[in-house]
């Protein structure tokens, strides 16, 4: 799509004013196309407003407590911006997830029941007592090249090859965000690179969905056999805390519903993170 090709050579303007020829070939191949949502853009995804779910399915529970609504997507319609790589290209999928405290954050695999996303036909249903209803916001998606935040195991790499990149690309990610996101809008997003708060998401939702508990404030440390593993789990949708939707996961704080594209999105894994 032209929009990707515009901006990556945006891109390619705003590093070269920073970093040297050797790293921006590096860097510029780690970019994906993703979808941002904010107040503009072609093609409307409603957050909050009137749950959906399949015909006849009861309400989702976790522990005894109901799932609160967060939205749908039409992926159908997505599709009218181009393929973005990792999204599906047809169906609706509505998105789950006890949002009141005391929250799953997604560390247990025990937890897995506190979210749920379902596809296939959807229908409006009214949502049971001591659910959370969430005001409609309707969002425009708009293509955009997201960036690995500085975290990601990539940029690791890359400042180990050349040494001080890591801290000028800081800095210019900072600016690229900023560009997607202006006047401190929620960071919303469907697709390419988590925009993360802490740490990478993909390790965090290897080790939690094989039953090991998350119980370190700091990255997981995983074998190499396993590090292949976590990188096959994607962004499927990333929600920020949202003041007119009444949403606070923490300052920031984030929620992030990821995938691996071989497996419905059924079993997509939710993580939390926040400051």
């Amino acid at each position: 799509m032209d929009h990707f090709v515009s901006q990556r050579r945006r891109l390619r303007s705003l590093f070269g004013l920073f970093l040297g020829s050797e790293i921006i070939t590096a860097l510029l191949p780690l970019t994906r196309p993703a979808l941002r949502l904010g107040q503009d853009g072609p093609v409307t995804v409603h957050l909050g407003g009137t749950p959906l779910l399949p015909p006849g399915e009861p309400w989702p529970e976790w522990n005894g407590r109901p799932l609160d609504f967060l939205g749908a997507v039409d992926f159908g319609d997505l599709a009218l911006l181009g393929t973005i790589p990792g999204l599906p290209a047809s169906g609706r999928a509505a998105f789950y997830y006890v949002s009141g405290a005391p929250r799953p954050w997604g560390d247990q695999a025990a937890q897995r029941d506190g979210w749920r996303v379902y596809t296939g036909p959807l229908e409006k249903v009214t949502a049971p007592s001591g659910t959370a209803g969430y005001p409609e916001r309707a969002l425009g998606a708009a293509p955009f090249l997201s960036l690995p935040s500085p975290q990601e195991p990539e940029l690791q790499r890359l400042e180990s090859a050349y040494s001080g990149a890591l801290a000028v690309y800081e800095q210019l990610y900072l600016a690229w965000a900023q560009h997607a996101w202006p006047d401190d809008m929620p960071v919303h997003q469907l697709g390419g690179w988590p925009a993360l708060v802490q740490r990478p998401v993909g390790p965090d939702c290897l080790y939690a969905s094989t039953g090991r508990s998350l119980d370190s404030p700091g990255p997981v440390r995983l074998p190499p056999d396993e590090e292949m593993a976590a990188q096959r789990w994607r962004l499927l949708l990333q929600l920020d805390s949202d003041r007119e939707l009444g949403w606070h996961w923490g300052d920031p704080g984030r929620v992030y519903f990821c995938f691996r594209e071989d497996e419905p999105l059924e079993r997509a894994w939710l993580t939390v993170q926040a400051t």
